[in-house]
């Protein structure tokens, strides 16, 4: 009951998908932030807004579907944690 689901020898590392999704959610984050300012002043930058919350959109799929392949091949994988 007390032994630890991974060796030690896995514990220490970082999942990289984990890395590029943590930064992924803070450019996302920063692009937010970007496109509430523009959404304030349209009259500057009217065409602006809309590749921008396209992008941001595409980019959040990307991320939540990168991290859905990882919790599946984790799944898949016997004596992996989920």
């Amino acid at each position: 009951m007390l032994d630890p689901r991974e060796p030690a020898t896995l514990r220490g590392r970082t999942d990289p998908v984990l890395s590029i999704t943590v930064g992924a959610l803070a450019v996302i984050a920063a692009a937010l932030l970007v496109a509430a300012v523009l959404a304030t002043y349209t009259y500057s930058t009217p065409d602006v807004e809309l590749p921008l919350i396209i992008a941001i959109a595409l980019g959040f799929v990307v991320v939540l579907g990168a991290n859905l392949v990882r919790l599946a091949i984790r799944h898949m994988r016997t004596g992996q944690p989920g």
